[in-house]
């Protein structure tokens, strides 16, 4: 996994639980709400419930055909899985029924967004991270969730501006999603980073981040717009 410029999310029950980021972040603390969070494909009529640490990938292109890895001391497991035939999970995901629909959700406890083309799912590959997964691309491109977050500690996108990075627009829809999208420099090359106040449950955000070099931050933010469009509260 690439090194991630992450805005730090700690917990304020457990100060040492800063996410690793290069070079400086802004800080904000949220309960340890997200520490265990299990995420899940869902779609096509099943659900895949992986075992940890993981990723999964799509076939190709335009396919919803998905590959499986369980990373192991003795190496890689895989399994494939192709909706509409039989699936032998083969202790790297466990099978269920899920939703008839014809795409696939990332579904956690807290909430669930529709997995945008081109990016592999990926467990923190730390037992202490508390991301819940990783959407990774082209470009060292990484998509993430941070949160829930109290309102009342981030009533602005501005404070997930860290030191060194430059505003280029700040925006906010009819739906109370106010976002912000930076870049910065970072081991002698321009980067994009973009955050997403998602409103959750009565009084919290989560914050959705995207990052990649600059030269690839079309495409990691039309994957992230996705991640947004779809972005579905549990409760």
């Amino acid at each position: 996994m690439t090194a991630l410029r992450q805005c730090a999310v700690r917990s304020a029950a457990e100060a040492d639980g800063r996410l690793s980021v290069a070079g400086r972040s802004a800080e904000l603390y949220y309960p340890a709400v997200m520490a265990h969070v299990l995420a899940r494909l869902n779609g096509f009529g099943m659900t895949l419930i992986p075992n940890w640490p993981y990723s999964f990938e799509r076939e190709g292109e335009g396919s919803n055909v998905v590959h499986a890895t369980r990373w192991t001391p003795s190496g890689p497991a895989k399994v494939t899985i192709e909706p509409g035939s039989p699936v032998d999970g083969n202790d790297v995901v466990d099978v269920g029924g899920g939703f008839d629909v014809p795409y696939w959700l990332i579904e956690t406890s807290i909430f669930s967004v529709q997995w945008p083309a081109g990016f592999t799912v990926n467990s923190p590959q730390d037992a202490g991270d508390g991301t819940p997964f990783y959407l990774q691309g082209q470009g060292e491109a990484a998509i993430f969730m941070q949160g829930p977050v109290l309102r009342s500690r981030l009533s602005d996108p501005d404070a997930l501006v860290a030191p060194g990075q430059s505003v280029l627009s700040r925006r906010s829809d009819d739906n109370g999603v106010a976002s912000i999208e930076l870049t910065y420099l970072h081991d002698d090359e321009q980067w994009w980073q973009a955050h997403w106040m998602m409103p959750c449950q009565a009084d919290h955000f989560v914050v959705i981040t995207a990052q990649s070099l600059l030269a690839a931050s079309a495409t990691t933010r039309t994957a992230a717009e996705t991640a947004v469009a779809t972005f579905e509260s549990s409760a």
